[in-house]
């Protein structure tokens, strides 16, 4: 077995060749489509962790919103309480006052009637104590007995 020098120079080209040709159909493309499938692989991380912080930002920003709704809500209801209780206050201070001035118009009314009943009394007991003597005694001044009559009774009612 003798080395054949072109024999093996024939092997070397050809196998350069079937290394180029493979290497420009094969390992190039092959390549280049993993580059860009890495490339695409890294875009899709780097966006998915910008989403991943945008996602935790609006997730902050919410529970921020939340908590300035929560406090508002509170201040809210707690006006909402303290006008309650003030306006409660302005309820019940105008129901007194009212109830003071309808008892005092009651009680004026009470004594009114009271003055007007006293009145009708004396009027009726007088006119009684008029006639009762009238038929006792027969005919005498009715205007100076009536008087009489009233300024006793008067002293009677101070007596009472």
């Amino acid at each position: 077995m003798d080395i054949e020098f072109p024999q093996i120079l024939f092997q070397i080209i050809n196998f350069g060749v079937v290394f180029g040709a493979l290497t420009y159909l094969l390992y190039k493309p092959v390549r280049k489509m993993l580059e860009e499938r890495s490339l695409r692989v890294e875009e899709g991380q780097k966006a998915a962790e910008v989403n991943i912080a945008e996602k935790k930002a609006i997730d902050d920003m919410k529970m921020q919103a939340k908590k300035q709704a929560e406090k508002e809500a509170a201040a809210i209801l707690e006006k909402a309480n303290q006008d309650a209780a003030a306006r409660k206050k302005q309820l019940m201070s105008e129901a007194k006052k009212e109830a003071e001035a309808e008892l005092a118009r009651m009680m004026e009314t009470g004594k009114s009637a009271e003055k007007a009943m006293l009145k009708d009394m004396e009027s009726k007991f007088a006119e009684a104590v008029i006639s009762t003597t009238e038929k006792l005694i027969g005919s005498f001044d009715k205007k100076a007995s009536q008087k009489v009559i009233d300024a006793e009774l008067k002293n009677l009612i101070e007596m009472i």
